[in-house]
């Protein structure tokens, strides 16, 4: 049993990590390229895609989406919506 929630532990702390590292590269994207206005800093975006996680939403894709959008506003807007919290909870 120990063994096992060593390995749960590992795993949870793997990807946490992984969705640090696809925040940290989506928020430079929004942040420091694109000058995105809804985040006033990289803090602040980063907070965001952490809520964003804890509440459901699919943050790789969300960022893949927004490296695709290449700065374009209502592109990313879409992927917020396509792939954010929001579309993990139904809300709009």
């Amino acid at each position: 049993m120990r063994h096992a929630s060593l390995a749960l532990f590992a795993l949870a702390c793997s990807t946490e990590a992984e969705t640090d590292e696809v925040c940290d590269t989506m928020c430079q994207e929004l942040v420091m390229t694109c000058e995105y206005a809804a985040y006033p800093s990289y803090e602040s975006c980063v907070q965001g895609c952490a809520f964003s996680r804890q509440e459901g939403g699919n943050v790789k894709r969300e960022a893949d989406c927004i490296a695709a959008a290449e700065c374009d506003t209502f592109a990313i807007v879409d992927c917020e919506h396509q792939w954010g919290q929001d579309a993990a909870t139904g809300d709009e």
